[in-house]
């Protein structure tokens, strides 16, 4: 009986320890202050990792009206740990609530990153913008 009990603690302590570790994602929504401006800090710290980027929006019904477009341009701006620079034009489209951006991203550098997002002309009703980050294995690494 004192043996199963000992196994039964041992078993406890693994789970509480295993439960302790990193989260796996991670997401930040932020509410909308009429600019179009959002910035958002991205952390890509484990080597062993690939990365699945998220938007998420919500936007008041309906979703879609005759006068609005099918999308909106989001002017994306990366900052690197060393300072250097990437950006690039997505489009996100209004009828979805949460859109793939990126998946299996292997980053170029290792820490904290800053996406600086521009939306030039923010559709009526967006109530802000999120972005989800998911930390996952990378198979390609043993």
């Amino acid at each position: 009986m004192i043996r199963a009990s000992r196994v039964l603690i041992a078993f406890a302590a693994m789970l509480m320890m295993s439960a302790c570790g990193e989260p796996s994602s991670s997401e930040r929504f932020i509410i909308s202050d009429g600019t179009g401006e959002y910035e958002f800090p991205v952390e890509f710290s484990d080597t062993a990792a690939l990365y699945d980027l998220s938007f998420y929006t919500a936007i008041d019904k309906p979703l879609k009206r005759v006068d609005q477009p099918g999308s909106f341009p989001m002017e994306l701006l990366w900052q690197a740990p060393s300072g250097r620079c990437f950006t690039e034009t997505v489009h996100y489209p209004v009828a979805s609530s949460k859109v793939l951006y990126r998946k299996d991203v292997e980053p170029g550098e290792l820490g904290n990153w800053t996406l600086r997002v521009s939306v030039a002309s923010e559709p009526r009703g967006l109530r802000g913008l999120g972005l989800e980050v998911v930390r996952k294995p990378n198979p390609n690494i043993q």
